[in-house]
């Protein structure tokens, strides 16, 4: 099953190919560092900074029409703003999850619209 509703994701970039390549790498390359700063929020049990990054990444993610990874960032993002970290491990395991799914089809979809040079 796909992670990305590729319907909602091609009409978000305008059916360009070339945006869609440009939004992807910068995902590729700014995504992992996000997470990261949702893993060390949680270490620092920071409930504003965890606030702040499940808030960014989640914005990210729902530019990729990717449900299951943003409803995850989102319940980060609300135990965050609740300042009630029970369950942030559990909630957490499950975006990392959803993110390594998310970035397994990006990379995949970049690749099929990269052409041949």
């Amino acid at each position: 099953m796909s992670v990305i509703d590729r319907q909602k994701l091609m009409e978000r970039v305008g059916e360009s190919p070339e945006l869609l390549v440009e939004l992807i790498q910068l995902f590729l390359e700014l995504g992992p560092t996000m997470l990261a700063d949702i893993k060390t929020s949680i270490e620092n049990n920071s409930a504003d900074d965890l606030h702040r990054a499940a808030h960014t990444l989640k914005g990210s993610v729902g530019n990729f029409a990717a449900d299951d990874a943003f409803q995850a960032a989102l319940l980060l993002e609300t135990i965050g703003r609740n300042s009630d970290l029970s369950g942030v491990q559990e909630a957490y395991a499950v975006l990392e999850r959803e993110m390594s799914r998310l970035i397994e089809e990006l990379m995949a979809l970049k690749i099929e619209f990269v052409s041949p040079q």
